[in-house]
């Protein structure tokens, strides 16, 4: 599953790609990863206020340039603007590098927001959306990207995450006119 998924969606891959390729390609994507957890916990990351609060402001600094792990960690504790440019963010990763946005996502399993309820890769699914939708107005990079993501992962996870994507892509878009 992991190395068919990593395989698309802008990685190069294509749905005839062997199992072999497939493999190479999901070893060549963990070994770039940038990440040093797969957490929801911004105690971790020393966000909410542990033994480093300046890590919090350090990542509202540098959204740009953090990993990926530390910047989802911070929008799923952030509010107000610094909430707002974590989505932004969120949303500029995935459209440069969806596979790995998704792989991410995909390896959060079911790890949950701060309100224990909510599947933190939906509300960063949801995130990624409604940065799209109400600063982009549905751009059209977010749609060819969508598009093709769709196209690679018809079912499994990865087309389960993409389908809460684009709903509250849809649920944005309808909201803001």
């Amino acid at each position: 599953m992991a190395s068919v998924f990593l395989s698309g969606c802008g990685a190069g891959g294509t749905a005839s790609q062997t199992a072999d390729s497939s493999a190479q390609a999901v070893a060549s994507e963990l070994n770039k990863a940038e990440w040093a957890a797969v957490s929801t916990d911004a105690e971790a990351f020393h966000l909410n206020g542990g033994t480093d609060s300046a890590d919090f402001a350090y990542v509202m600094e540098h959204m740009d340039t953090v990993s990926l792990d530390r910047l989802i960690a911070f929008a799923l504790v952030a509010d107000g603007g610094p909430s707002e440019g974590a989505c932004e963010e969120l949303r500029s990763r995935f459209l440069e590098s969806p596979h790995t946005v998704l792989a991410y996502l995909m390896l959060m399993g079911e790890q949950t927001a701060a309100d224990g309820q909510t599947p933190a890769a939906e509300l960063v699914c949801e995130q990624i959306a409604s940065a799209d939708a109400a600063w982009h107005d549905g751009s059209e990079e977010f749609a060819k990207v969508m598009e093709t993501c769709k196209a690679e992962y018809p079912d499994g996870p990865a087309a389960e995450l993409l389908s809460k994507m684009e709903a509250a892509h849809e649920a944005s878009l309808e909201r803001n006119k």
